[in-house]
This record gives structure tokens, C-alpha cells and sequence, in this order.
């Protein structure tokens, strides 16, 4: 199995273009673009993001992009449909892209967490989109790419993508004007991270001290540590992260 920094494109792309189909879809209803017409847009983005050939080669084992080649790949996604934007626009369309992936990298509790931040991004495009069945049997195809790469991947390979994000990201700090409204950014641009939520699957609380002897568990104790109580067990339910944060009926991502 490839290493996991030589698995780390395809979760960088699939992720920023959700969030791009996010950005496109709120921009397309601020300036009341008749429906039918904001439908084509999206589809024509998300059919050309998704096309068979593009997402094999994605998929493939290969070194991490730079910055700059990657804003190439979204130069020409954005501009596969009618729409057209100039280099403002698009400036600020990937920084806002880059910097919501930003935030989930940094969110996630834990480094697998990722592969659910990336179904999610799926899910949501799959409803912008839901009256072109064609597009949905691509985005349906990512899936079944995602899960195939990444279901048996050893933890330590994720951490090695997350590192790899992390660096992609470093010392990128463009201020949102939603992330500094939801305190989930600074003053200076830096991502808070959150220090409540639910913890990691089979992980303690903060504080679990567990006694050994002889290899075996003996006991445990808890000791009170600041903050533990803002932590609650793991349920198995899905991380809110990778959900579309410009849409004004949905809460809030923790």
C-alpha cells in the first residue's frame, strides 16, 4: 500500500472543490441567478472536477502539488461552465477554498477524521446537484475511489497526510470574514482550535491515568485536569466539519 504523503492529493482536491461548489452556490444565489441557469454552472463544475480520467490520475500515488500548481487545477475548474471570473475573484475564491480545508484539517480530532471531512464535501455537492444523475454516478465513483484507497489505511499514514496538509497550509492566513464572526479565526489569521467536542474513537478522557503490572490493566484513576469536562465519549456519529458552512440554515460546524 502507498505511503500515505503519497496519498495526500486526492484529499486535498476533493476537499477544496467542495468547498469551491459551496462558494460558486452562495455567490450564484447572492446575485439571484435564475436556478436553472446556477444549476448548469454548478454541474458543468462539479462534471468536469469529477471526470473519470481526471480522478484516476488522482488517485494514483504521487508527491504533493505546490501551492501554485494546485490553484492551476481550480483555475480551470472554475472556469469549465459558462460562468467566468477575473484574477480578484479568483484570488479570493481559492483563499476562502484553502482556508475552510484549513480549518477542518486543523478541527479534526483525529487524523481518520479527514475521510469523514471528505464524504461529507461529497454528500453535500451530491445534493447541490441532485437533478443531473450523470454527474451524481461520478461523484457516486469518488466514493467508491475514496473508500478503496483509505478504508484499510494504517493510522500512522494519516497522520503522515495530515502533516502533509498542514504543511501545504503553513503560514497561510487569510482573515474570513465568517471565520472571524464565528471566533473560529483571530485577529491575525490564525485557525482557533477547538478545546471541546467529542473525543477520538477509543480514546480516555483527559486524565485517565491506567496502572499495568505484569502487562495486564490493574485499575485506573481519574485525575482532574482543566477542561476534561468538555469532552464527551465517541459515538460514532460523523464530524460536522466539510458541511456547507455558507448555507444559512445549517448549524454551525463545532
Amino acid at each position: 500500500m502507498p505511503s500515505g504523503q503519497l496519498m495526500t492529493m486526492p484529499l486535498l482536491i476533493v476537499n477544496m472543490g467542495g468547498e469551491m461548489v459551496y462558494i460558486l452556490e452562495q455567490r450564484l444565489q447572492a446575485q439571484k441567478i435564475p436556478e436553472a441557469k446556477g444549476q448548469k454552472v454548478l454541474s458543468d463544475v462539479v462534471r468536469t472536477m469529477y471526470y473519470p480520467r481526471f480522478i484516476e490520475e488522482l488517485f494514483k500515488p504521487q508527491e504533493m502539488y505546490s501551492i501554485q500548481s494546485t490553484r492551476q487545477i481550480f483555475d480551470r475548474l472554475a472556469h469549465s461552465s459558462i460562468m467566468r471570473l477575473n484574477e480578484s475573484s479568483m484570488d479570493k475564491l481559492f483563499d476562502l477554498m484553502a482556508m475552510g480545508f484549513k480549518y477542518q484539517i486543523m478541527s479534526c480530532v483525529a487524523p481518520q477524521e479527514m475521510i469523514d471531512v471528505t464524504h461529507n464535501h461529497l454528500d453535500v455537492v451530491k445534493r447541490l446537484v441532485g437533478n443531473a444523475p450523470e454527474v451524481i454516478e461520478l461523484l457516486d465513483e469518488c466514493v467508491r475511489q475514496t473508500h478503496l484507497a483509505y478504508a484499510t489505511m494504517p493510522i500512522a499514514d494519516f497522520v503522515v497526510m495530515r502533516q502533509s496538509l498542514c504543511t501545504f497550509f503553513q503560514d497561510r492566513k487569510v482573515k474570513v470574514s465568517l471565520f472571524l464572526h464565528n471566533q473560529t479565526q483571530t485577529a491575525d489569521g490564525s485557525i482557533v482550535v477547538p478545546s471541546a467536542g467529542a473525543l477520538p474513537p477509543n480514546a480516555s478522557p483527559p486524565g485517565t491515568v491506567r496502572y499495568f503490572q505484569n502487562g495486564a490493566e490493574v485499575g485506573t484513576e481519574q485525575l482532574p485536569t482543566a477542561g476534561a469536562g468538555a469532552w464527551t465519549p465517541n459515538t460514532g456519529a460523523r464530524t460536522r466539519l466539510g458541511l456547507n458552512v455558507y448555507d444559512k440554515e445549517q448549524p454551525p460546524a463545532p
